[in-house]
């Protein structure tokens, strides 16, 4: 995964294509980096605002899913998104859409509302200006979308080009079930149960590499030059002569120098490419040791926000046991109600002559 910085992810955006390949590899780069969840919506807020009007459509079904996929990691990007939403609507209002674009957006906050992907007075008030805005048009309202699949509404008809066009625009607009799909029934309380570390808690403020990509990265020293024992080998099994600047006056002959000069330019090779090999080694140790000092501290910092979350868990179990104890003290005081004889069973009204009787 390379790097994040604001130029390239602003040239990522600029050459991203209507495709749902290059939408899901972007979101998966924003995922990756969102530790600099500010950063990348700063520069997709500017995007989407200055982009042509045809593009906006695929900036919003990026941004719905860098959210949706980064839900399990952490609310970094809902929050981040949902700070800017409300403008972004705002903006898209006063554009000229034509009306399958219109209803794609229709459809695309009524999943935001279904899923409640942002905050409820967010989604409020992007359904409020989006329906207002689009109420006298040929548009569905949102309270009465239509909910059909896009695969259901792909057409037949048509030129090659424009089917194909079709079909690209209705695997875009499936991304919007996928996350469904993958991750409903584990998402009941999804965000109540997820950890993320906070920004800038790492060294540099960088992102803190995956386990995957910390195991690769120490799999590969393992291949470094310091560990190559050949080279080493061919090293140790250089002749003294090489080495040693005396040996040029005992030289007799002009053969005895042209070997001499020969085994020297071997050795001044062999060196020059394991030393390159060495500073290169060098290098990738340096970067392992930031990326092993960023998980540690993504680790301190969840392990701290797990020790916050059990304490306040354990706080709350103490309460309940104290109204469980109470419960208890409360029942014991209650006055004791005599049981009647299970065997005998309840006595026989009196009759009507036993009462006038008496």
């Amino acid at each position: 995964m390379s790097e994040f910085t604001e130029p390239i992810f602003e040239r990522k955006l600029i050459d991203l294509r209507d495709s749902q390949k290059e939408i899901q590899s972007l979101s998966q780069y924003c995922v990756h980096h969102r530790l600099h969840c500010k950063a990348v919506v700063k520069v997709w807020y500017k995007n989407i605002k200055t982009t042509a009007v045809t593009r906006k459509l695929t900036a919003m079904y990026l941004a719905n899913d860098v959210v949706q996929n980064s839900k399990k990691r952490g609310p970094e990007y809902a929050k981040e998104f949902g700070m800017v939403m409300r403008k972004v609507f705002e903006h898209l209002a006063v554009m000229d859409f034509d009306d399958k674009t219109i209803m794609s957006l229709v459809r695309l906050i009524g999943i935001w509302q279904e899923r409640q992907i942002f905050e409820k007075k967010i989604l409020h008030e992007i359904s409020k200006i989006w329906d207002q805005k689009h109420k006298n048009s040929g548009a569905a309202k949102l309270t009465g979308q239509d909910s059909e699949s896009p695969k259901k509404r792909r057409e037949s008809s048509g030129s090659g080009t424009e089917r194909r066009k079709s079909r690209e625009i209705a695997e875009i607009e499936d991304l919007l079930d996928a996350p469904m799909l993958t991750s409903d029934s584990n998402e009941l309380n999804d965000e109540t149960l997820t950890l993320s570390p906070r920004q800038g808690g790492s060294p540099g403020s960088g992102d803190p590499p995956e386990p995957e990509e910390l195991i690769q990265a120490l799999q590969d020293l393992e291949n470094s030059a310091s560990s190559d024992a050949i080279v080493r080998e061919k090293i140790a099994k250089l002749p003294p002569e090489v080495s040693e600047v005396a040996r040029i006056e005992t030289l007799q002959s002009v053969p005895e120098a042209k070997v001499l000069h020969g085994q020297v330019e071997e050795a001044s090779t062999l060196l020059d490419d394991y030393n390159l090999r060495l500073q290169e080694e060098l290098k990738d140790r340096k970067k392992v040791g930031s990326m092993i000092s960023e998980f540690l501290s993504a680790q301190r910092d969840l392990l701290a926000q797990a020790e916050e979350r059990l304490e306040l868990y354990l706080d709350k179990l103490d309460k309940i046991h104290g109204v469980k104890d109470e419960l208890k003290s409360h029942i014991a005081a209650l006055p004791d109600i005599p049981v009647l004889p299970a065997s005998t069973g309840l006595a026989p009204l009196p009759s009507a002559g036993d009462l006038f009787t008496h």
